[in-house]
């Protein structure tokens, strides 16, 4: 199988399971997004190793983030339950911050993606207010906070 098989088949397979969420919008590129709480959760599939897809669930916690040594030092030496923070910077120096895990395409199975959608979803709604409040930027959806 090449690895482009092997994303389209997890593609379909991930558009099939999302199937059970409210509102799933599926892009063009074949990823898919939802909002959950106060976070906007996406999926992506890509190629990992040469017939492999690994499929990516990120959670945004905070647009627009102010870039400093200390928001690239928490992130660096911050833990969370599932998931690990990252840091993506933006064109005019502002910063995105989002909560990520990813996972095998070829062992996915529906139970695992729609908890680790809800998992990410429910950590980045318990810490896009504090990481917001301390380096700035936007919560995507503060009004719709599940805790």
């Amino acid at each position: 199988m090449s690895d482009v098989t092997a994303v389209a088949d997890v593609q379909a397979q991930v558009r099939e399971f999302l199937a059970t969420f409210d509102d799933v919008t599926k892009h063009e590129d074949g990823s898919c997004s939802l909002s959950y709480g106060s976070a906007e959760v996406t999926v992506t599939v890509d190629v990992f190793d040469e017939d492999q897809a690994v499929v990516k669930v990120r959670a945004e916690a905070v647009t627009g983030a102010t870039s400093s040594p200390e928001l690239f030092h928490h992130i660096a030496t911050t833990s969370t339950e599932i998931g690990h923070l990252r840091a993506v910077e933006q064109p005019g120096g502002t910063v995105t911050i989002l909560l990520s895990h990813s996972l095998l395409g070829e062992f996915l199975n529906p139970a695992e993606l729609r908890m680790t959608i809800v998992a990410l979803a429910l950590v980045a709604d318990q810490v896009d207010d504090g990481l917001a409040e301390r380096f700035g930027g936007t919560v995507h959806d503060a009004s719709a906070n599940l805790a």
